[in-house]
């Protein structure tokens, strides 16, 4: 009956895993058509995500003082939440930078080629091991990403390529970083520590080089919290997500968010989708259906 009772409670604390990384894609699939509100009501990037930044510290400190968790964590931990806060900022520029200068489909395929890169990641360092069926699915989630996106290569921005595929890789490290971390501390006290080295990070290089570019208009104010506030919610619910599934599931599992984006997309920007993205959207979630049930 005891081990009986072990295996319920971690049952239910894989199915909270799966949930806080399944708000967490719903939150992140909106901030780039949030982003893209902002900067056409006259913002720009380092406006956006150094406020968001400051905003997601204020968020997650609260957070830990009505939970009650720990400020003090271990120095290890303490010193990769620092160094993911540093490049959770290159990704943040790299993310919403790229969509000033290209369409925000194309951006979101290449940023979400990171979970396949997070695989590779785990099973190099010998984390987690890729069976036929995980690499099948992993491979048919991006021909899925391929067709429900659609690509234009027309008019293509050499920097805009370059940002997104920095967001990429920096990511795909960061979440790898994140379930190192959260093994050894609490996930809400990591996500703190991670957003104060980002807010930071930011808050030096806008004195430096930034410009002050707020909201003209409400829609783009809209956008500009908006940005904040998924992102906020987005990120500190993947990585306590992550700390009950694992980086490689979690990563999987978050290939819902560009097919969510693309829904999105539709409904704030006004785009449509053809039968061939529909057709897409439908292989990105059966792949991930294959995935959760094999697991």
């Amino acid at each position: 009956m005891a081990d009986a009772g072990i295996v319920g409670i971690d049952v239910r604390k894989r199915a909270l895993g799966v949930g806080l990384v399944v708000l967490s894609t719903i939150a992140i699939a909106i901030v780039p058509s949030l982003a893209k509100l902002a900067y056409e009501g006259g913002s720009n990037t380092l406006s956006v995500i150094t406020g968001r930044s400051i905003f997601s510290v204020l968020i997650t400190f609260m957070l830990l003082l009505v939970s009650r968790q720990p400020l003090a964590i271990p120095r290890r931990p303490m010193r990769i939440a620092l160094g993911m806060g540093v490049a959770y900022a290159v990704m943040l520029y790299g993310y919403l930078g790229a969509v000033n200068y290209l369409p925000v489909s194309l951006v979101i395929l290449i940023y979400f080629i990171h979970p396949v890169l997070v695989g590779f990641i785990v099973v190099v360092l010998g984390q987690e091991k890729l069976t036929i069926i995980s690499i099948g699915a992993l491979v048919a989630a991006l021909v899925g990403l391929y067709l429900a996106i659609g690509l234009s290569f027309e008019r293509l921005s050499g920097i805009g390529l370059a940002l997104a595929v920095l967001a990429m890789a920096v990511t795909a490290i960061i979440v790898v970083c994140g379930s190192r971390a959260t093994a050894e501390a609490k996930a809400i006290s990591i996500g703190f520590y991670m957003m104060l080295s980002a807010a930071a990070t930011l808050t030096v290089i806008f004195a430096l080089f930034g410009t002050l570019a707020l909201p003209t208009t409400m829609l783009a104010w809209t956008g500009f919290v908006g940005v904040a506030i998924a992102s906020t919610i987005g990120t500190l619910a993947f990585i306590s997500g992550m700390a009950y599934v694992g980086a490689s599931r979690a990563a999987m599992i978050s290939n819902l968010e560009p097919v969510l984006g693309v829904l999105f997309a539709i409904a704030v920007l006004g785009e449509s989708v053809s039968l061939l993205q529909g057709i897409g959207i439908a292989v990105v979630i059966a792949a991930i259906l294959v995935m959760e049930i094999r697991r």
